[in-house]
């Protein structure tokens, strides 16, 4: 069904859920590689003849590199194509995508590497919040929150499954290149056939200028956030064995200097003739707290999809400390194990989006919060013995209700924002949500090692350290772990008073709330 406002100016589009589709396939690839190379990386450092003792951390960049300017893309470039239009924009970054994609797939030495993989991610950051907008422009209310929903999933979907994706691939062909190579023909396709969905749709020029001030002060706040919260996600690299140092000295301040950058970023946009995002936003009642749902919702993300890997790996290295192929079969079976969330998530999102389109956000959001606390509570009884089978029935029950908040979050920010503010709402959107999923990790990893060790002193007396030191170092990670699940839970108990303010505003209408 084309957008009544197209019809109107008497132009016949593509069916805009073909058009959906196609973005949706550039949208998962861009996603996709977001993890894709954590698989490949040690054939990486093999191939490039980099030592594993020396330079792992720079290596490490080819990952956090891709994350940090993922991020920074989301902040502008949805603006930008509030001013410039959604196809030409779309099409661009799709396009700085596959060139990075070669790139990196011809990379001669790391250096070359990383730097391709940030012009991978500067195109596929800003695909998300730019096609979040045009599924704004091309379906009328009561039907875009679906496609909002549906969008959003496939996002979190692709970068969730990428290290199993990649780990499959280096499976069976063992080449990190080829990896990279396969973007392109997929890509190019995707391009052509974007291209020619979205050639009949108008692109009118905007009025108004683009913020730089505010984009430079809100893209260093966000990459400060990042690299500051991130400093300490290696503690827990060593799980339950030998010494660990605490969060490099650069950590405190770099969030420090996040918090200021924030603060004037704030100032400069009170004060902007045409900002980078409306600040009346968070004065709607409806809008400030669906963003504070979507932080919640990245922050319980982050602590399911860092949890899972990490029972699974200290359950089988406890266990198998001398199967030489067990850190293969714990990646396999953690990346099979989360797409139970995932894919459920994937499969709730449509679902959220038709709820929220016949009977607004709020309904969807309050079962969709409710379903997730259940999951959350029910993960934080794990025990050392916890089965794959019931590890898979919570987490897809957890998916289940954070699917379902997908659309109604998105729905409410991008309807609030109007028409030619759309691309900065979703840009938003996906920035709120990673900075849950930051903020989430950091909580988890400090509140994490600082735990085990406690309970380890606390237990250097049980018999069960010297008689079966297996089991007690695993009941110590399940201890831990179900306990950081039920910052899952807070986080979702958050979500529910946030949305239970919500009002419940007509279903699928546009306007001021």
């Amino acid at each position: 069904m084309t957008n009544p406002a197209l019809t109107k100016a008497g132009v016949r589009t593509f069916d805009p859920r073909i058009t959906l589709g196609l973005v949706c396939l550039a949208i998962f690839i861009g996603a996709v590689d977001l993890t894709v190379i954590s698989a490949a990386l040690p054939k990486v450092m093999i191939d490039l003849r980099l030592s594993l003792d020396t330079e792992l951390n720079r290596a490490s960049w080819a990952v956090s590199g891709y994350l940090l300017a993922y991020t920074v893309s989301i902040t502008f470039m949805g603006r930008l194509s509030d001013l410039l239009g959604r196809r030409m924009v779309y099409l661009l970054c799709l396009v700085v995508f596959l060139i990075g994609s070669a790139w990196v797939a011809a990379a001669p030495n790391l250096t070359m590497l990383i730097i391709g993989r940030v012009v991978q991610a500067l195109g596929a950051g800003a695909m998300v919040p730019v096609s979040m907008a045009l599924v704004g422009d091309l379906f009328p209310p009561g039907q875009r929150a679906a496609a909002l929903g549906l969008i959003g999933a496939v996002d979190t979907a692709g970068w969730m499954v990428g290290h199993l994706y990649g780990g499959v691939l280096m499976r069976i062909f063992d080449d990190w290149r080829l990896l990279f190579w396969l973007n392109l023909p997929i890509g190019l396709v995707a391009l052509g056939l974007t291209w020619y969905a979205l050639r009949q749709i108008p692109t009118p020029p905007r009025a108004g200028h683009f913020d730089w001030l505010g984009t430079v002060l809100l893209s260093g706040s966000l990459v400060a956030l990042n690299v500051g919260l991130a400093a300490g996600s290696e503690l827990g690299a060593t799980d339950f064995y030998g010494e660990r140092l605490g969060p490099p000295p650069y950590a405190g301040p770099l969030v420090i200097v996040a918090l200021v950058l924030l603060a004037l970023f704030v100032w400069a946009e009170r004060r902007s003739a045409d900002p980078l995002i409306g600040l009346e936003l968070f004065t709607r009642r409806d809008t400030a707290m669906a963003c504070v749902i979507n932080v919640m919702v990245g922050f319980g993300l982050a602590i399911a999809i860092t949890n899972v890997p990490l029972y699974i790996n200290t359950y089988l290295l406890l266990y198998n400390p001398t199967d030489s192929d067990i850190l293969r079969v714990a990646a396999w079976d953690a990346g099979w194990m989360l797409s139970a969330l995932t894919l459920t998530m994937a499969a709730a999102a449509l679902p959220g989006g038709l709820l929220t389109g016949r009977y607004g956000g709020r309904l969807p959001a309050l079962l969709g919060l409710a379903l997730a606390l259940v999951g959350y509570t029910l993960m934080a009884f794990w025990g050392p013995e916890a089965t794959y089978l019931r590890m898979g029935l919570e987490l897809a029950l957890t998916g289940l209700g954070l699917g379902l908040v997908i659309a109604p979050v998105a729905d409410t920010v991008v309807a609030a924002a109007g028409e030619d503010r759309r691309g900065a709402a979703s840009a938003l959107v996906i920035a709120l949500r990673l900075v849950g999923m930051t903020v989430g990790v950091a909580i988890l990893t400090l509140w994490g090692v600082h735990r085990q060790d406690e309970l380890r002193r606390a237990g250097a007396d049980n018999p069960l350290a010297m008689t079966d030191p297996a089991r007690f170092l695993m009941e110590i990670a399940a201890q831990v772990i179900g306990e950081t699940f039920l910052f899952g839970a807070a986080a979702c108990v958050v979500g529910l008073l946030a949305a239970w303010l919500m009002r419940q505003v007509s279903a699928g209408a546009d306007g001021k709330q």
